[in-house]
């Protein structure tokens, strides 16, 4: 399988795994999409039935610890003092997969030596726009990512 195929696979793996639901609204959260979170201002960390979640898992909360950053397919998974956020793992540039972020969440992109800060802000070119942050939810200690929800690059969602 060829790297173009492999990222293929995993951006039509992410895109299918989307289903609706339990997904409540996020702390700092203003984001573009009107859609974004429960109608109903359910909490995100609510227990039920998962598969109704929106998003793809990508581990359990406690694999991610405060002050990590952690390279997930395509998606960079982190979190700070306010509490869990993730962003995109594709370079603005050139559309290349960056590396996986080092211990202080800077981020290297192979194709064009452009690099990001653990934020996913533009520390070196030629990228010129900072990476895409996407809504972040919790379901029974499970922690997903909607890559079709962008979000503020301030947006985070708290582990408990």
């Amino acid at each position: 399988m060829t790297c173009f195929d492999e990222k293929r696979r995993l951006f039509v793996l992410g895109a299918t795994t989307l289903v609706v639901g339990c997904f409540g609204a996020q702390s700092g959260d203003d984001s573009t999409n009107d859609d974004a979170g429960d109608e109903d201002g359910g909490d995100e960390s609510t227990s039920g039935d998962c598969t109704q979640t929106a998003g793809t898992y990508v581990g359990d909360v406690t694999s991610f610890a405060q002050g990590t950053w952690t390279l997930t397919g395509q998606i960079i998974v982190a979190q700070d003092v306010d509490g869990l956020y993730a962003y995109t793992a594709i370079c603005t540039h050139a559309g290349c997969v960056v590396d996986a972020p080092a211990s202080n969440g800077r981020t290297l992109c192979p194709c064009h030596g452009s690099q990001f800060d653990g934020n996913g802000a533009v520390l070196r070119g030629p990228a010129a726009s900072p990476l895409r942050h996407f809504a972040v939810a919790l379901c029974d200690g499970g922690v997903y990512v909607d890559t079709t929800t962008t979000v503020s690059a301030t947006a985070r969602t708290p582990p408990s």
